[in-house]
């Protein structure tokens, strides 16, 4: 993955604009974000964020190369359960970034991985010296949690009208079917 440092900046620009990434900006407000963005290599297996993490809260992180999965554990003792698997083009930890709250979930390198990553500080940088870049960024952050508000609603709606279907279904007595409600049960002496 040695690449050169404008190689990297033109790869991250093209992924941030992307629909998996913040499609709201413009190539060159991509281009002025990066510039903000510094390279970090994880290795495979290395965990990138850590669920319930605040002290390393303060960035978010477009990968660039390489995979990743984003993981979730639902049960004290019970092992994470992986959620989804995401790779270049991903942006990861943004809800993070803007209000510094531990991590809502774990992502664990798959294999090598580059990414771009975009810490607090620089972020309140980029608002101060490009206030109409850091609108615009803000604007696609905020699209993108709302897209995917919208979504794990749906999901919870689906999830919700299926609960209460199997829920109907179980609370209806179930009735015997004609073959065995005629048949003595065992133990029982009737005549022939």
């Amino acid at each position: 993955m040695s690449r050169s440092s404008a190689d990297l900046r033109a790869l991250a620009a093209r992924w941030l604009i992307t629909p998996t990434a913040l499609e709201a900006l413009t190539p060159q407000e991509a281009d002025s974000v990066v510039g903000y963005m510094r390279p970090r290599l994880f290795q495979a297996g290395e965990v990138m964020i850590q669920e319930g993490d605040s002290s390393a809260s303060d960035f978010m992180l477009l990968v660039l190369e390489g995979e990743c999965s984003v993981e979730n554990q639902f049960a004290a003792g019970v092992e994470d359960v992986v959620v989804r698997l995401m790779g270049p083009g991903s942006l990861i930890g943004e809800m993070s970034l803007l209000d510094g709250a531990p991590r809502s979930a774990s992502c664990v390198a798959h294999t090598e991985l580059l990414a771009a990553e975009l810490h607090r500080e620089a972020f309140l940088r980029l608002i101060h010296e490009q206030p109409a870049v850091g609108v615009r960024l803000l604007l696609a952050i905020a699209k993108r949690m709302a897209d995917h508000l919208r979504d794990a609603t749906r999901k919870l709606k689906l999830l919700s009208t299926m609960n209460r279907a199997l829920s109907d279904t179980l609370a209806t007595p179930s009735a015997k079917p004609d073959d065995q409600a005629s048949m003595p049960e065992e133990g029982d002496s009737r005549p022939d």
